[in-house]
């Protein structure tokens, strides 16, 4: 079977940085291209701008520990644990997941999806019929009809493509989403142009010039003097000045520059778009265990969203298609999803569990297992 992972070429990309020259006619060409369904230099651009600005790449990589720091399991349908068959398709799901080689770096790109757009992974079959790893094809190498086109492979990764060959959906893990890198983009050409401004303004005024001022009525002999001084002074020299003489030193004027205030305003931008409004800045330092402890309660409930989200895909694209193949005529009855582990809600529904068992109240174990992620089984009487 022919693999298109296997026939990647990047060709002359390798050497193409897309961040030389970039201004803002350039991104909103590249945007534009976007929205025709070429991909292969907006992609590029994205890839790059993700790795090279400090506050963007360090929101992706704390959301993506976020999520690959839950676990995953296979549950049964509501209702269903006493069914054989669910318990069966169950066990099923948990071979086809653990047979998959790569599986945590295909959620690790799969991931990359909500940033981009769209995540593709190639699905490598084995001899018997299941998934044994699932192969990224990175964003450049996609073309579609406009916005909503089918999805076809951009072989050579081509600027200026709009049409590619054919594949079929069923081989592919597919992810789309609305692209968070359109908004960062934005912000971080602003914070680009901003930092290039504050670096020519120290250029001219971080070492002030420096000018002396003589004495009126000096003639020539003495301002060739006083022009020595001023020369050893400007070496880190040490002298005197003469009578009525001063010094004078050529500063921006103004008050304080506003270039610092503004690269802090883009950054809180880029983490309130990348966090959903959850965060306005990443925890400081000394900020103190409080802060820290809320910042990591949101990574949290944002890895949780997108957990239900990537759980969604995969279902769709491994759970319903192998449990048709292999369970004909049956209904699905097992699913996969991702465990959020015991957080403060887990903990408020295991003790509101207990407080109403105190109280007299029972409650359904298949809803209380449901609601916590967790196995729940019987103590046996001894």
């Amino acid at each position: 079977m022919r693999y298109i992972c296997s026939t990647k070429d990047h060709g002359y990309r390798d050497s193409t940085n897309p961040l030389r020259g970039l201004n803002m006619q350039r991104l909103v060409a590249l945007q534009e291209s976007g929205e025709r369904g070429e991909f292969a230099d907006l992609q590029w651009f994205y890839y790059y701008m993700e790795r090279s600005d400090a506050m963007i790449h360090s929101v992706i990589q704390r959301r993506r520990a976020a999520l690959l720091s839950l676990d995953w399991d296979v549950r049964v349908v509501s209702q269903e644990q006493d069914n054989p068959l669910a318990n069966e398709q169950a066990d099923f799901l948990r071979m086809v997941y653990d047979n998959i080689d790569n599986f945590r770096e295909a959620v690790s790109f799969l991931f990359t999806g909500f940033f981009r757009g769209f995540a593709h992974l190639e699905k490598h079959w084995s001899s018997g019929g299941l998934i044994e790893r699932l192969e990224p094809v990175e964003q450049w190498f996609w073309v579609r009809d406009g916005l909503f086109g089918d999805w076809e492979y951009n072989a050579g990764a081509v600027s200026g493509h709009r049409r590619g060959e054919s594949i079929k959906p069923e081989n592919f893990v597919l992810l789309e989403a609305p692209a968070l890198d359109r908004i960062l983009s934005i912000l971080y050409l602003r914070k680009n142009l901003s930092q290039t401004d504050w670096d020519s303004f120290l250029s001219v005024y971080g070492i002030p010039s420096i000018f002396l001022v003589g004495p009126p009525n000096a003639d020539e002999a003495k301002q060739k003097e006083y022009q020595a001084v001023a020369e050893q002074i400007l070496s880190n020299g040490r002298g005197f000045l003469p009578h009525d003489s001063d010094i004078k030193f050529v500063t921006g004027g103004g008050e304080k520059p506003p270039f610092q205030e503004q690269i802090k305003y883009l950054d809180e931008q880029i983490t309130i778009a990348a966090t959903g409004g959850l965060l306005t800045m990443l925890a400081q330092p000394g900020s103190g265990t409080l802060a820290g402890s809320a910042h990591q309660d949101s990574f949290l409930q944002i890895a949780k969203s997108d957990a239900v989200t990537l759980a969604g895909v995969l279902q769709n694209a491994i759970d319903v298609p192998l449990l048709t193949e292999f369970f004909p005529g049956q209904p699905p009855l097992a699913y996969f999803e991702f465990s959020p582990g015991l957080n403060h809600a887990t903990s408020q529904v295991v003790q509101d569990a207990i407080d109403l068992k105190t109280a007299g109240m029972q409650i359904d174990p298949a809803e209380l297992s449901e609601k916590t992620g967790y196995t729940l089984t019987e103590k046996q009487s001894g």
